[in-house]
């Protein structure tokens, strides 16, 4: 497939500068307090239930610290029009990046062969039987396609090189923005009840055995580091009676889980950057955006500001000629950290005996 399209507006670009301005203010903007709304917080379409990912969930969790909404729901204009409702007077939505495929023989300047005779498709099965003008459904690899350039490929080549996938925008309204929502909100509230910390406890004791089943080990030792080692597979931690707060060992932990799921038995990400260095940063920021989406999709609050220390790298890397790009890559890879997290989390259908957590 080819190289990835934009329209013109620059979506990431966009949301990459508006997180600059609140690093640069010092501030972490995907970092909220979530105690006062049940799990799960992660910001997600009001209709269809579907959690936003990658860079639009670390654009729309910027959007909600800055404008302080409770709620995480968002809907489009068209969505809010169903439900007879809409924005306020003056509101302004936040932007969202998605991405439509557009098939190569959709495009005017590729023409399909069959037995060197231009045909219409008209729809293409998952079996990748291909339906045409002339009647006939025949199998994908018999066609023949005619490129831009008047070269002859195969179908399965031209999919690959003539496909493209379009960047489009829309634009999105948190709950809290809208009105003549009541009827809705009614039929679908959300809790405002903050969890209790035995609550919060059993939480990260889910997180931890999924991890310790899939071979992690979590010690906490009497020292004043916490980190995680690739080579023990191993998070250290200082005991919890030495963090100020039982939320900020909560926060701290979950960094360092973030941190191990790079393993190469598991996601793979490159772990073994130098202190400084441009790949130490971002996977710094993989693990703290990890951290936040994990917060908000179990409500273990994070009250942690130590990592306040990596701004300056984020920065520097946000300001290069990538930088949206990068910021979009490590939203996703912490997009897939967290779904890790939470798929080992879940209860196993057949439950084994759990073993002690080495803690």
């Amino acid at each position: 497939m080819s190289e990835q399209q934009y329209e013109k507006r620059d979506i990431r670009q966009e949301i990459t500068n508006s997180i600059i301005e609140q690093l640069e203010k010092g501030v972490m903007p995907w970092r909220k307090n979530w105690e006062n709304v049940a799990p799960p917080a992660l910001p997600a379409n009001g209709e269809t239930g579907r959690v936003y990912n990658g860079g639009n969930r670390v654009g729309l969790m910027v959007a909600m610290h800055e404008r302080g909404w409770e709620d995480h729901r968002f809907m489009t204009f068209q969505q809010l029009r169903k439900l007879d409702a809409g924005p306020g007077a003056g509101e302004r939505g936040t932007p969202v990046e998605y991405w439509e495929r557009r098939d190569f023989w959709k495009r005017k300047d590729c023409v399909v062969l069959s037995d060197g005779k231009p045909v219409k498709v008209l729809d293409v099965a998952p079996n990748l039987m291909v339906s045409t003008s002339d009647g006939r459904t025949r199998p994908s690899r018999v066609l023949e396609v005619k490129g831009p350039d008047g070269s002859l490929m195969p179908w399965a080549v031209a999919d690959a090189r003539l496909s493209v996938m379009i960047g489009r925008h829309s634009t999105v309204f948190n709950i809290a923005q809208c009105d003549r929502l009541g009827a809705w909100l009614e039929a679908n509230p959300i809790s405002r009840e903050p969890k209790k910390e035995p609550e919060l406890d059993a939480e990260l004791e889910k997180v931890l055995r999924g991890m310790k089943r899939d071979g992690l080990k979590v010690q906490d030792q009497p020292q004043n580091r916490a980190y995680y080692s690739p080579t023990l597979d191993t998070v250290v931690m200082p005991e919890q009676r030495q963090f100020e707060s039982p939320g900020a060992y909560r926060s701290t932990l979950l960094h360092e889980i973030a941190h191990a799921t790079g393993h190469p038995k598991r996601l793979g990400r490159e772990l073994g950057g130098g202190h400084g260095s441009e790949s130490y940063a971002r996977e710094e920021l993989v693990a703290e955006l990890s951290s936040a989406f994990l917060s908000a999709a179990t409500g273990i609050q994070r009250v942690d500001e130590s990592h306040a220390q990596y701004i300056g790298s984020w920065l520097k890397a946000l300001h290069g000629k990538d930088g949206k790009d990068e910021l979009y890559a490590a939203a996703r890879d912490a997009n897939k950290a967290t779904d890790y997290v939470l798929a080992r989390a879940q209860p196993q259908r057949e439950r084994e005996p759990e073993p002690a957590l080495e803690r």
